[in-house]
């Protein structure tokens, strides 16, 4: 099947062919991952949309071939198979660093999924405006159980790697359902309340972890500025270190912004990884948001979480090697601003 793909470092994609391993269905692009679809309407115009997925239609998909050979016809069709194609990546680089990290195992209605093509959404800033240009991660407690779906939101400005056909941003995107599954819902099926900042420093996790994945499964540290070559400083390989100011967002949730501060813990597994393999420090995070939940506390009590919380859980999965050299990577980013 022709897909869009990196095919290396710096940015480098290219339509060709891969094999898509998961589809039961080619002609309605419908498979173990879920389904991609459209929809007319504003996804919020009617509460019964998300909940009870009212209103989704198949992508009007299109293929020529024969056998195990085929091609898509028409853009569309190319962005809907690559965006099925970067969350199979996605599934098996989790599957393939722990037999425990097959998704078919932690979500019961994995199939059901929906990878919404073009979908509208308003901004939660402005009403008035759609977004654009961005892909997310959505789960939606319906009365029907949760409901998972994968947004691509259409392209308007990105002139260099539309998200959609970036595979890095749509594997961050399925990294956070593997952390709502492996963590977040443990917590939340516990029913503990976290402070602010246990919030903040969590969610800037999230998107840090999310990043670390993207950057396993692409090979490319810069994943993020094939599509915003100037956009807020992501690209991995850049020691990065928290900040004052990021230090005091997390307390008081004043200009907060999970992204950048969660590059800050990307940067740190990078260099951990750069240390002792990516693919080892990929299995021990894998361990690591597993036992999460547990190991903060989270899944039996009311916890405070920090960035010291987290580097413990992460030692922990990664037994005592290179202890040292690894501590002292999480205390150049985090302590100089009181992060720990």
């Amino acid at each position: 099947m022709l897909v869009i793909q990196p095919t290396g470092p710096s940015c480098q994609y290219q339509v060709a062919p891969a094999p898509i391993l998961t589809l039961d269905s080619l002609s309605e692009l419908r498979g173990l991952l879920g389904r991609v679809v459209t929809h007319p309407d504003d996804l919020e115009s009617d509460p019964n949309i998300l909940d009870f997925g009212q209103g989704f239609r198949p992508l009007d998909a299109r293929f020529s071939g024969s056998g195990n050979n085929f091609g898509p016809l028409d853009k569309s069709t190319l962005w809907g198979t690559s965006l099925y194609y970067s969350l199979e990546r996605g599934y098996f680089l989790f599957k393939n660093l722990d037999a425990g990290a097959d998704l078919t195992a932690w979500v019961p209605n994995l199939r059901d999924t929906l990878i919404v093509q073009n979908a509208k959404l308003r901004t939660v800033s402005d009403r008035n405006l759609f977004y654009s240009d961005n892909a997310a991660y959505l789960q939606i407690d319906s009365p029907q159980g949760s409901k998972d779906y994968f947004l691509a939101f259409p392209n308007n400005e990105i002139t260099k790697i539309p998200l959609g056909f970036n595979a890095g941003v749509m594997i961050h995107e399925f990294t956070h359902m593997v952390t709502q599954y492996f963590f977040h819902s443990k917590r939340s099926q516990a029913g503990r309340e976290l402070t602010d900042s246990s919030t903040n420093v969590l969610n800037a996790f999230d998107e840090g972890n999310s990043d670390y994945f993207a950057f396993l499964a692409t090979r490319d540290p810069r994943f993020f500025h094939c599509s915003f070559p100037d956009g807020t400083d992501r690209d991995l390989s850049h020691n990065k270190v928290l900040t004052a100011a990021q230090a005091s967002s997390i307390r008081t949730s004043i200009d907060f912004d999970a992204h950048t501060t969660g590059a800050v813990w990307a940067s740190v597994q990078y260099q951990i990884g750069e240390l002792i393999g990516h693919e080892e420090n990929g299995k021990s995070l894998v361990r690591f948001l597993m036992n999460l939940a547990s190991c903060t506390g989270l899944s039996s009590s009311s916890a405070q979480v920090t960035f010291a919380t987290l580097r413990n859980c992460h030692l922990q999965a990664l037994g005592n090697r290179n202890s040292n050299q690894i501590q002292q990577i999480y205390q150049n980013a985090f302590s100089a601003a009181g992060g720990m």
